[in-house]
């Protein structure tokens, strides 16, 4: 819910006890009381699908999330091919706020709005412009295929992200050695198949995470954290080198 108050946007209604108010006086303070409801626990568990409610729930208008807009000034967009758990996609939209990601593209998968999404994601979702390709299977793939390719043509940088076990004719380079500071897409894939293989025909630059060969592979939204974090650690060092 906090989250939800620093975006911009705002909650058509809001079901809350008496037990919650009670307990959060200055954040309920912050609300528009006249969308305020009180509920009993009961009926608010009957409202949404948490199984132990904390004793607030919002009603958001599907209007006032984010849309995807290309900006010029955007500079790291995340790329998700086909991810299916629900808690992986909320962790990876989180992951993205945390890096600075300015948008998302969605290849199918996991829909954003999923409460469970929303829940994962620690309210991020409110904050990301994403763009989700519907459709069949190729008609997503296509889709994305065309906004890529756009991308490339405005600058990006396209990386595609693989396991280092696999084997694979194209040459792959440890993440910290390409350079974040350009405009880069991020592609991460489906947590059984990987991504998919005309995505991977497309563009020929992967990176990958160096691990133990006892790991056949890593947790998609695992692997989303130390590559997207380490353009904030490129930034950073850069920073402190210019002051000394």
């Amino acid at each position: 819910m906090e989250e939800l108050l620093k975006s911009r946007n705002s909650p058509s209604e809001i079901l809350v006890t008496e037990k919650w108010i009670k307990k959060n006086q200055n954040l309920s303070q912050q609300f528009e009381q006249s969308l305020i409801n009180i509920v009993s626990e009961e009926v608010l568990s009957s409202a949404i699908s948490t199984i132990n409610p904390d004793g607030i729930a919002a009603l958001v208008k599907i209007s006032s999330i984010p849309n995807y807009q290309f900006n010029k000034k955007d500079d790291l967009v995340l790329v998700l091919d086909r991810i299916q758990d629900p808690g992986n996609m909320g962790n990876l939209f989180r992951t993205a706020l945390a890096a600075g990601v300015d948008s998302i593209f969605l290849s199918g998968g996991a829909n954003p709005l999923n409460q469970k999404v929303l829940r994962a994601s620690s309210g991020a979702v409110f904050h990301l412009p994403f763009l989700r390709f519907e459709g069949s299977e190729e008609e997503k793939i296509n889709s994305l295929l065309k906004s890529l390719s756009d991308l490339s043509n405005n600058g990006f940088k396209i990386f595609s992200t693989s396991s280092h076990n696999k084997s694979s004719n194209k040459s792959t380079k440890p993440y910290w050695e390409i350079d974040w500071t350009k405009p880069t897409a991020l592609i991460l894939g489906n947590e059984g198949q990987g991504i998919h293989k005309k995505i991977q025909e497309a563009f020929n630059e992967t990176i990958s995470i160096p691990h133990s060969e006892l790991v056949e592979s890593l947790n998609v939204a695992c692997v989303a954290v130390p590559l997207l974090l380490e353009r904030k650690r490129v930034a950073y060092t850069s920073k402190y080198i210019h002051k000394k």
